[in-house]
């Protein structure tokens, strides 16, 4: 009885711990490698992670990933961030030069070639934290239309999770039309699954994944570039993809979005919550948080900011103008926001109403990021 208890202690313990740490352990016993290479205690692992996550992506141009946490970038500004030169991280020695996205710790990558006129491409499964990469999975090549996507596109791809059957897939989205293709990493083949109710090529949206869904922000039965004169806040519309049923399902916009912005809205996820930003009469940017996902009732308003207290001037002289939340502490009242505007990242703590930037080429994502012991090889 005492070892039982003894034992349960050691696994709770264990799984709050970081994977570095994890990863040395292994060597302790032969129980505890055991332990920690067991699925249960890599869910156990991945749960507390996740409700604790304060992990961030940083790309660089050199097509470097590299991983840390909020607070560290948090204790510096505004000063050049320095990254590691760690070989070990540039995903183009992995025979792959695109993030599709990252789901439980895995970034899944894309990469692509050109032989006697054939494109070829595959994806591979890393795990930056473990140093597990996957072998090239959903090889094929295009030139007869074997694949059904161009490779100028990798934006219409994207990474997740079906928790149902515990498969993770790559949903692709047909930029000229409604069609969406599927691609299951545990089947390693592509199929067509049904449309979505309104075309991708009427808006050029953001997708997002969360808690088993891809979810992105669209206009119906809009054609041409985006102008707030020739449109209402009726045509705008979330389509959720479920990974599990591959069904769709729409959701509407907060009902406090009443007004149609100069420039487009964008969808974020922030501390697990599905996130709704947008200009507010050229003066404030507004996020606000659905806390119940599914449930369009749950939309609350989260964050109210004046441009000028970001620092950000003169930014409507171009309608492609983009302020979108990366990360958020609110541990430290502080978002970190970018804008296409500026090289810069920017660090707003809303308590202090203090704004700083990082003076650093590189760019940042956080698509729900974290540290697990998940392998796909």
């Amino acid at each position: 009885m005492i070892s039982f208890i003894l034992e349960e202690f050691i696994t709770d313990t264990l799984s709050f711990l970081p994977v570095k740490s994890l990863l040395r352990f292994r060597c302790v016993h032969k129980s505890w490698n055991s332990l920690i290479s067991d699925p249960n205690f890599i869910k156990l692992h991945l749960n507390r992670s996740s409700q604790t996550r304060d992990f961030t992506l940083v790309y660089t141009s050199d097509c470097c990933a590299l991983t840390f946490t909020v607070f560290r970038l948090l204790e510096n500004p505004p000063i050049i961030f320095n990254l590691p030169k760690d070989p070990y991280y540039q995903f183009k020695d992995k025979d792959c030069v695109y993030i599709v996205g990252s789901c439980n710790g895995l970034l899944c990558l894309l990469g692509h070639s050109y032989t006697n006129g054939y494109r070829e491409m595959w994806f591979r499964c890393w795990n930056p934290a473990t140093r597990t990469i996957s072998g090239k999975l959903g090889y094929g090549c295009d030139k007869n239309g074997d694949i059904g996507f161009p490779f100028n596109f990798p934006t219409n791809l994207t990474f997740g999770y079906d928790n149902s059957t515990d498969t993770y897939k790559v949903v692709y989205f047909d930029p000229s039309g409604t069609k969406v293709r599927v691609f299951s990493l545990r089947e390693n083949v592509w199929r067509n699954i049904q449309d979505s109710p309104t075309g991708t090529r009427d808006y050029a949206m953001n997708v997002v994944h969360l808690s088993g869904n891809v979810d992105w922000l669209t206009i119906r039965n809009h054609f041409t570039r985006y102008d707030c004169e020739d449109i209402s806040i009726e045509h705008f519309v979330i389509v959720s993809l479920d990974l599990g049923t591959e069904t769709h399902t729409q959701l509407a916009p907060p009902k406090g979005f009443n007004e149609v912005p100069y420039v487009k809205p964008n969808l974020s996820v922030l501390n697990n919550c599905l996130c709704f930003s947008h200009d507010f009469k050229q003066t404030h940017m507004v996020i606000w948080k659905m806390k119940k996902f599914g449930a369009e009732e749950s939309w609350t308003q989260f964050f109210k900011v004046n441009y000028y207290n970001l620092q950000i001037y003169d930014h409507f002289n171009d309608l492609k103008f983009v302020l979108m939340p990366l990360c958020l502490s609110e541990k430290s009242d502080t978002v970190v926001l970018i804008s296409n505007l500026e090289s810069k990242t920017i660090l707003y703590n809303w308590r202090y109403n203090k704004v700083q930037r990082i003076d650093k080429l590189c760019w940042f994502n956080d698509k729900g990021y974290v540290e697990s012991l998940v392998s796909y090889c």
